[in-house]
């Protein structure tokens, strides 16, 4: 059976095709797609009809290379941005983007009117200005008619979901970055929908992750030219999840990373784990495939670089990634630090002056925003930083000594950063696959279609069929005294 993996990030998007093969999985790449925010009147907004267009092109590709061969697909995305159905199932408006400035002070909202720590102890999940209640209290100071007309809650992947099948649903591991879903209660909180004032009959039905959504809707089948047989098995769609997934030696003392325009730094738990310390910190509780917790904090990541990129570009339209990580080697270590998480990286209108500002702000050394070499070593070494922050947090509250750490996906291309990352944690970096979260989303449905039987037979899949890169630390001295410099200048203890 081949599985067709639509992974979604916030940059791009893929159409992989997978299928077990001796106890292996084989993929194709058949198709690739910009995913960005668009602007409109001023505000950030994901074009979904645009991204559906990019799915049906896929599925004609799949036609041309396999016929009528059956098949089943599923989608991941990216957290938090949503989109209302109206009571005759029409997408009422174009979701607005996760960084659009319209939540800036939804926080200070949420505490007055029912106390951000009360959120936490209901739901189990970090409080960030981009999660679904936050935007849903922006639309609504907003007076955003979607409110009212709006008859169905439905997150991206469910939308795309749901205009390949008709079948509105959500499913555990998206829903669980709303902050409306208790993490344990594992259902919608109550308390916060009537609080908030949002209708509890908005939400959808929560699914599982390999649930049987149903079959492709026949018209669609026809366009496109597939069987009418394809079914959608739903993936876990929040792309962390998925990518966890595929994780292939987690175990007691193994934490992991999902490297890309978020860093996800994290442990997989069997059950919440809310307290005063993991409250004090704000780390969240959010859904894993197989009912798995994912005990998670988010680090801003390689959007610093993606932002900065796109500024270089215009004086430079040739500069890759590459370039950028050959740049920064040649930079001088340990120049200056940032705090990859301050709120003014979250989306300024210039990443690397916004680091030049970040250095004059907290009394370092001043640099040219235009020294590109410089600029991404200090990124690249305050990420590193960051996780060791983040573990070091989460070793304390969950009491588990961390042995091990998987990074896992595109940011594991960037051998710098992964190797920083094995120097200041102080342990072995296993890094890979690349292409995690396609695995899992592939794999996952393979679980839904009864062609795998446990998340162990699962990993081992993935054992079988990558060979992960191994990372043993360096000059773990100096790393170690530039971290307490680290946490010293950032002061975030």
């Amino acid at each position: 059976m081949k599985h067709i993996a639509f992974d979604l990030g916030a940059e791009s998007g893929r159409a992989i095709v997978g299928e077990i093969i001796n106890k292996k999985l084989n993929m194709k790449e058949i198709h690739r797609f910009v995913t960005k925010g668009i602007y409109v009147n001023g505000h950030m907004r994901w074009d979904v009809y645009l991204l559906f267009s990019e799915l049906k092109k896929a599925l004609s590709i799949y036609a041309d290379m396999y016929g009528e061969e059956p098949c089943t697909m599923g989608v991941d995305t990216w957290g938090v941005d949503y989109g209302f159905l109206d009571e005759e199932g029409q997408l009422i408006s174009i979701p607005y983007h996760y960084r659009d400035k319209r939540n800036l002070g939804t926080g200070e909202i949420i505490e007055a009117k029912f106390g951000l720590n009360r959120l936490y102890e209901e739901t189990g999940v970090q409080q960030m200005e981009i999660n679904t209640l936050n935007q849903l209290i922006a639309s609504r100071e907003a007076n955003d008619i979607s409110l009212k007309a709006g008859n169905k809650l439905l997150f991206i992947g469910d939308i795309l979901h749901y205009f390949l099948c008709g079948k509105a649903s959500t499913e555990y591991t998206i829903a669980s970055t709303s902050n409306m879903y208790s993490m344990i209660k594992h259902e919608w909180s109550i308390e916060v929908l009537k609080n908030f004032s949002i209708e509890e009959n908005t939400m959808a039905e929560v699914k599982k992750t390999g649930d049987i959504l149903g079959n492709i809707h026949s018209e669609l089948a026809v366009e496109v030219g597939i069987t009418k047989a394809c079914q959608i098995i739903i993936p876990a769609i929040h792309d962390t999840a998925s990518a966890v997934v595929a994780v292939p030696a987690l175990g007691k003392n193994v934490a992991f990373i999902s490297s890309g325009t978020w860093s996800l730094v994290g442990i997989e738990l069997e059950e919440a784990f809310v307290n005063e310390e993991t409250k004090k910190y704000n780390i969240a509780n959010y859904g894993g495939a197989f009912d798995k917790i994912l005990f998670i904090k988010n680090v801003m990541g390689l959007w610093l670089i993606q932002q900065s990129r796109n500024q270089w570009l215009k004086s430079n339209s040739e500069l890759s990634y590459e370039q950028i990580v050959n740049l920064a080697e040649n930079a001088q270590p340990f120049y200056g630090v940032i705090d990859a998480n301050d709120h003014m990286f979250l989306n300024p209108d210039n990443m690397p002056i916004a680091v030049c500002e970040y250095l004059e702000k907290t009394g370092q050394k001043t640099l040219n925003p235009e020294d590109i070499g410089q600029v991404a070593r200090i990124i690249f070494e305050s990420l590193a930083f960051k996780y060791r922050y983040v573990f070091d947090i989460m070793s304390s509250v969950c009491g588990k000594k961390i042995d091990q750490l998987n990074i896992i996906g595109g940011g594991i291309q960037n051998q710098m950063l992964t190797q920083f990352a094995a120097n200041v944690m102080g342990v072995k970096v296993v890094a890979g696959p690349i292409e995690a979260t396609a695995i899992g989303n592939i794999l996952t449905q393979a679980y839904g279609s009864g062609e795998i039987n446990s998340i162990n037979e699962l990993r081992q899949i993935v054992l079988n069929t990558s060979m992960p890169m191994e990372y043993t630390p360096a000059k773990k001295e100096i790393w170690e005294e530039r971290f307490e410099s680290y946490i010293k200048i950032c002061e975030i203890y």
